[in-house]
């Protein structure tokens, strides 16, 4: 097999970006049928189907889905190849490249950033959202800066800094019933329609071991992969839900009620360091959020005691 020609994924990754040859030959500037000719010849490469052609449609085969995810794996290397070059011609650290779980990635990111830049370093941004276990795993093979995410008890090999632990809290349409109350139980979660997180949250995990020990049994649920956008639904009236407290961070909260909940359950999480050691960029970041964080639980705490 040829070694693999670096046009040629070009090409692949606009199609499948793009969804048609002829965007992915605007995209990069070159005639639809350049383009053609370039996929053809990575297929022929490759031994593989890439795209069903239907006219002047083309539809993704399976295994140019899961090339695809290679693909772009190649990309971001070349990226921080660049980016690396960049610095040891500066001298300097040119960017920082974050992995979060989502929930951060709405509020307490962008206002560490802003936080962050108010010190003065002259810092490019690039923030990867992802699940604490993909985080864990990039941060040991040093894909990024710094990670946010969970760092299980028994993982004593990683570098990390804990940060302010916050507690769980419920969130409800305005004109619940239940919003007249102070604190939500998860008795109270019993026939109520539910907003649940993702079956890869933790958090979800804990949830749900409370109301099986309580013998709760939720109403009609509808289920959202990411905490930051459960107050969308709780707003449109959809169901109550138990979240972090960066779930609301910057939501308008005209029509969602937050109360503490019982019993509590600890959201904790982690600034986490790559393996070859600390970048003077990422240590920095980390005391930086950790101010953000212990900020904002402050500040959500504080709704409870009005």
């Amino acid at each position: 097999m040829r070694s693999l020609n670096h046009r040629q994924m070009l090409a692949f990754r606009a199609v499948m970006i793009s969804g048609s040859m002829t965007a992915a030959g605007r995209i990069l500037n070159i005639t639809q049928p350049a383009v053609t000719r370039l996929v053809r010849d990575l297929e022929a490469d490759l031994g593989l189907t890439l795209f069903i052609r239907k006219w002047s449609s083309v539809r993704p085969t399976p295994e140019a889905v899961a090339l695809f995810r290679e693909v772009e794996k190649y990309f971001e290397a070349m990226e921080r190849v660049r980016e690396s070059a960049r610095e040891m011609r500066e001298k300097s650290e040119g960017r920082l490249r974050i992995a979060a779980m989502s929930t951060l990635s709405s509020g307490a990111l962008p206002e560490a950033i802003r936080r962050y830049r108010q010190k003065g370093p002259d810092m490019d941004f690039f923030i990867h959202s992802d699940n604490s276990v993909h985080i864990l795993d990039a941060l040991q093979r040093s894909e990024f800066s710094i990670g946010l995410g969970r760092v299980p008890p028994e993982r004593t090999d990683v570098d990390h800094i804990e940060m302010p632990v916050s507690t769980a809290i419920c969130l409800l349409p305005k004109a619940h019933p239940l919003a007249q109350r102070e604190v939500i139980s998860v008795a109270d979660l019993d026939g109520q329609p539910f907003i649940s997180l993702g079956v890869s949250s933790l958090l979800r995990m804990q949830i749900e071991a409370e109301m099986e020990a309580a013998g709760v049994q939720p109403g009609r649920t509808a289920q959202t992969l990411y905490s930051n956008t459960v107050p969308s639904y709780v707003s449109a009236g959809l169901g109550i839900s138990i979240a972090d407290i960066f779930s609301v961070i910057g939501v308008d909260l005209q029509k969602i009620a937050v109360r503490p909940f019982t019993p509590a359950i600890e959201f904790r999480f982690s600034a986490i360091f790559p393996a070859i050691g600390r970048s003077r960029g990422g240590e920095l970041f980390s005391k930086v959020f950790q101010d953000v964080v212990r900020d904002q639980v402050e500040n959500v705490n504080r709704l409870f005691t009005r």
